[in-house]
């Protein structure tokens, strides 16, 4: 139940963002107690029509681990695009709607997207999962580029003013997490010479 609140928690922001291509997540439901399975249901925005909408169930488990709520992500969006055969026994109807059963040893999930990252390092700034202040304060934030965001930060441990800091999407999002409120204060990567009105200062941290 656990797994299946932190899937739920991460398939919210499909709800308007969409997952795959044009659709969303129109629900997602405890599958069965016998089947260890979490069903996500796909279909247009706004949609509400059973008929219209697709259920997938996905195992909860690989092997002696849990999957996490972006691998769920990761192979809805592949089963969701393009051609997929399913066997008479996947198939089947839920309140209406169809639905898949979903084998991932037949499936190879869609890689871990730029967004994917971003979504997930802002919110954990912006909502960490414990009641204590965090150090790094997020105030803001502003795509620069593709592979560049800035992220706006208020922290008592560094100078005073918010310091923006640019990050690349991708790589080691608990590694950079906890390093990032005393990597605010290394004089080396920061400049005060910037054009951004928002900020007092930049740290470049786009090569950490």
């Amino acid at each position: 139940m656990e797994q299946q609140a932190h899937i739920t928690g991460l398939m919210l922001h499909h709800v308007y963002a969409p997952l795959v291509e044009d659709q969303h997540v129109r629900g997602v439901l405890p599958a069965p107690p016998t089947t260890d399975a979490v069903r996500v249901v796909l279909g247009d925005k706004g949609e509400y029509a059973p008929e219209r909408l697709a259920a997938y169930e996905i195992p909860l488990r690989t092997g002696d681990e849990l999957r996490t709520p972006h691998d769920i992500a990761a192979l809805l969006r592949t089963v969701h695009t393009g051609t997929h055969i399913y066997p008479r026994d996947k198939v089947s109807t839920v309140m209406g709607m169809t639905l898949f059963t979903v084998d991932p040893a037949t499936v190879t999930p869609a890689p871990f997207t730029n967004d994917d990252w971003t979504h997930t390092l802002l919110r954990c700034l912006a909502s960490p999962s414990t009641e204590e202040r965090p150090q790094a304060r997020l105030c803001g934030f502003l795509f620069l580029a593709p592979d560049r965001l800035r992220l706006y930060l208020d922290t008592e441990e560094a100078l005073p003013g918010i310091t923006a800091a640019d990050v690349r999407p991708g790589g080691v999002l608990t590694a950079l997490l906890a390093a990032l409120p005393s990597l605010l204060d290394e004089q080396w990567l920061t400049t005060t010479d910037t054009d951004d009105p928002h900020c007092s200062r930049v740290v470049d941290l786009t090569d950490w």
